[in-house]
C-alpha cells in the first residue's frame, strides 16, 4: 500500500509541475497584455531620456502595449538600476543602461546596489555615441599632432573637462594621455552642459566631447575638433577623421547603452522584447533621427550584449586600477 501512496503522490506532484508549467507558458505567450514600464536612470530631456522616448513611438505598437517612461535619475544610474534589480522578472519593468550601469560603476564605486553580471536578464544594445577630441577655438594647436607636442612641452598645465568621473569622456582621455604619455589637469563638471560653458568660456582647454552634445558646437566652429575616437567617420560629420587616420592607430572609445530586465525574467519575453528593440532601432525613420542627433544606432543579441558589457567592464577596470580612479 505505501508504494500506491508513494505513485499517486508523485503523480500529483508531477501533475502540478505540469500545470504550473502550462501556466507559465500561456502567460507566456500571451505577453505583454498590460503597459511596460521603462526605467530611464538620467533625468528628462537628456539624451538617454530623448532616445527611450523615440524607440518607445515604435516598440509600443509591436508590442500593442504602450510603454511608460519612468526617470529614476541619480548616483551614476545606480539608483534606477537598483529599483530594476529588485523588480519582478515578469518582462513588465525594463531599464536603459550605458557604460556606467553595466562596466565602471563596479570599478569606481566601493559599493553598488546591484551585481551588473547577475542581477539583470540583458536585452539588446540600442546605440553608441561616438566620442570627439575637441578643444577651445583658441587652443594653441590645430592638429592632434600639434595638441600632443604642446602637451608634452607643458606637463600638468593643460587641463581637461568631462562631463563627470569614470565617464566614457573621462575614461577616454585617461587613455589618449596613457598612450601618449600626457600629463593634464582633470576638471570634472556635472554633465556635459556644463563642461561645454567652460570650454567655450576659455576656462579648460581640451575634452573628450559625445558628438549628441557637441554637433551644434563643432559644426558652428564653437569647438575645434581634432578627431573621433570610432572605427569609423561619423555620416553627418564626413570631415571629421578618425584617432587611427590622423596617427593614433586602435583607439576606440564609445559611449553605449542598451536595454535589460531583471535577471531571470523567461527567455520567450526577453527574446520577443529583443525582436521590438531590433524593429525600432533598424526603422529607417529611427535610424535617420538617431543619426541626426549624433547616435549611432546598433543592435545585438542578448548573449552580445552580455559578452560585450562584460568585455568592457574588463577594458576599463584594468585602467581604472592602474591610475586608481574613484568616484564619490
Amino acid at each position: 500500500m505505501n508504494w500506491i501512496k508513494r505513485i499517486t503522490t508523485i503523480s500529483s506532484f508531477a501533475l502540478c509541475l505540469c500545470s504550473v508549467a502550462a501556466q507559465s507558458q500561456a502567460q507566456e505567450s500571451h505577453y505583454p497584455d498590460k503597459p511596460i514600464h521603462w526605467i530611464i536612470p538620467n533625468a528628462a530631456g537628456g539624451g538617454t531620456d530623448v532616445l527611450a522616448r523615440l524607440l518607445a513611438e515604435s516598440i509600443g505598437p509591436t508590442l500593442g502595449q504602450p510603454l511608460i517612461i519612468e526617470n529614476k535619475p541619480g548616483a551614476a544610474s545606480m539608483i534606477g538600476a537598483g529599483i530594476l534589480a529588485r523588480s519582478k522578472p515578469d518582462g513588465y519593468t525594463m531599464l536603459t543602461g550605458d557604460n556606467a550601469t553595466f562596466a565602471t560603476n563596479e570599478h569606481l564605486y566601493k559599493h553598488i546596489s546591484y551585481n551588473p553580471a547577475k542581477d539583470f536578464s540583458y536585452v539588446g544594445l540600442i546605440a553608441r555615441f561616438p566620442l570627439a577630441l575637441v578643444a577651445r577655438p583658441s587652443f594653441p594647436a590645430s592638429s592632434i599632432q600639434q595638441l600632443i607636442a604642446y602637451v608634452k612641452a607643458h606637463p600638468g598645465k593643460v587641463t581637461f573637462a568631462t562631463p563627470g568621473v569614470g565617464l566614457p569622456h573621462h575614461l577616454a582621455m585617461e587613455l589618449f594621455m596613457q598612450r601618449e604619455g600626457l600629463n593634464m589637469v582633470h576638471v570634472p563638471y556635472k554633465g556635459s552642459p556644463a563642461a561645454i560653458q567652460a570650454m567655450l568660456a576659455g576656462d579648460v582647454d581640451v575634452m573628450f566631447l559625445d558628438l549628441a552634445s557637441g554637433y551644434p558646437f563643432i559644426t558652428k566652429g564653437k569647438l575645434k575638433a581634432y578627431a573621433l575616437a570610432s572605427a569609423q567617420r561619423f555620416p553627418t560629420l564626413p570631415g571629421l577623421a578618425t584617432m587611427s587616420e590622423v596617427g593614433i592607430p586602435d583607439f576606440e572609445v564609445y559611449a553605449w547603452q542598451g536595454v535589460v530586465v531583471p535577471a531571470g525574467t523567461p527567455a520567450p519575453v526577453v527574446s520577443r522584447l529583443n525582436t521590438a528593440l531590433r524593429k525600432a532601432v533598424e526603422d529607417p525613420a529611427v535610424r535617420k533621427r538617431m543619426i541626426d542627433l549624433g547616435v549611432e544606432p546598433i543592435t545585438s543579441s542578448p548573449r552580445e550584449f552580455y559578452d560585450y558589457a562584460r568585455s568592457e567592464s574588463k577594458r576599463w577596470g584594468r585602467l581604472i586600477a592602474e591610475k586608481k580612479l574613484q568616484a564619490q
